[in-house]
């Protein structure tokens, strides 16, 4: 047998087939060249949160059995990075090792894969997604294996058209919300229903459209409905939900405006832009008011000034934005409280 000295080894090795999926800020797949170049260290994790690399890996078997297809293993892993956003494979060969251990290569046998995940709910590297990333997870997995969408979409398809009242939102399921917003190409048009809709079906929503790229109208709508609201929570939802538009010049015309100098941008709003809105802040004008805003607060602007420090292309804006002539006392002494910190 060939050495399996990473899980890209051992997954090729599989009879059977794998999905790789990032599970940090968003839900997104890996493509398989990109996760064993980041398993070999020669290059860093693309989206790291937390200094780590929050994975989720789907396996199956096209293979049936007299009691038909045989259900698929999840893994969710949290690998951790180095300064680098680089892989500490020490962690990783520890998993790795205990895994061919126990499992051998027989990962697509049913009652193995179900001992290992009881065992793996013990090891450091697991973690269990929230419910609204489980839900968009559940969807595309249920996509990939070719298998019909939840009970619970045909209802929301109902609701999202608009011809039930809003009152009927609390019947809803939240996997039928994440397999809507994973087939937006099949939905007619319901921009309309944005302005009206609930807070609750709006924060439900935007948490499973953060994963997709919604189209120009679609867009429009939501930052309408984020621009009128005097509720935080609501432009929080409105933002996630745009996050991966396509139309990226009318999201970071609305980002200028929250972030604008005269204005108290709230620590939840800071945190979704930092998070979802990462590649916003690559242009230099965003990434100044960003950090002009955090320093309003040395926790803030510690927590979330460092997040982004850690990922190499929004490290070059940060420290730009550090050396800018335009520079508040607020940031001056913010940026002085960060770099003792770092250094102490």
């Amino acid at each position: 047998m060939q050495p399996m000295d990473t899980l890209s080894d051992l997954l090729q090795h599989l009879q059977g087939h794998y999905r790789i999926y990032d599970m940090g800020c968003r839900l997104s797949k890996l493509s398989t060249a990109d996760f064993k170049a980041f398993e070999e260290g020669q290059k860093p994790y693309s989206s790291p949160w937390l200094r780590h690399a929050w994975v989720g890996i789907l396996l199956w078997s096209t293979q049936t059995s007299e009691l038909g297809a045989s259900s698929p293993t999840i893994w969710f892993l949290k690998l951790p990075l180095d300064e680098r956003g680089l892989l500490i494979q020490a962690a990783r060969d520890e998993f790795l090792n205990q895994l061919l251990e126990t499992m051998g290569t027989k990962m697509l046998d049913q009652q193995v894969a179900a001992d290992w995940a009881e065992q793996l709910k013990h090891s450091n590297l697991a973690f269990t997604p929230d419910p609204a990333r489980m839900a968009a997870f559940h969807a595309q997995a249920s996509l990939t294996l070719e298998q019909n969408a939840s009970q619970f979409y045909p209802a929301v398809c109902h609701y999202m058209s608009g011809t039930k009242p809003h009152q009927s939102w609390q019947e809803l399921g939240l996997q039928g919300f994440a397999d809507f917003a994973l087939r937006l190409e099949q939905q007619p048009d319901w921009h309309q229903l944005i302005s009206q809709m609930p807070t609750t079906v709006l924060n439900t929503i935007a948490a499973q459209l953060e994963n997709q790229r919604l189209n120009h109208t679609l867009a429009k709508a939501f930052i309408l409905r984020g621009k009128t609201s005097i509720d935080e929570g609501e432009k929080v939802a409105c933002l996630r939900a745009i996050s991966q538009s396509t139309d990226a010049a009318s999201r970071q015309q609305w980002l200028q405006q929250i972030m604008a100098k005269e204005t108290t941008v709230g620590v939840e709003l800071l945190a979704i832009i930092a998070s979802k809105c990462s590649e916003d802040l690559l242009t230099s004008d965003l990434m100044g008011l960003f950090v002009h805003q955090c320093a309003a607060d040395q926790a803030i602007f510690n927590a979330l000034v460092q997040e982004l420090m850690f990922r190499p292309n929004a490290r070059i804006r940060v420290l730009e934005a550090f050396r800018a002539h335009e520079r508040s006392p607020a940031l001056i002494q913010a940026i002085g409280a960060l770099m003792g910190q770092t250094q102490g």
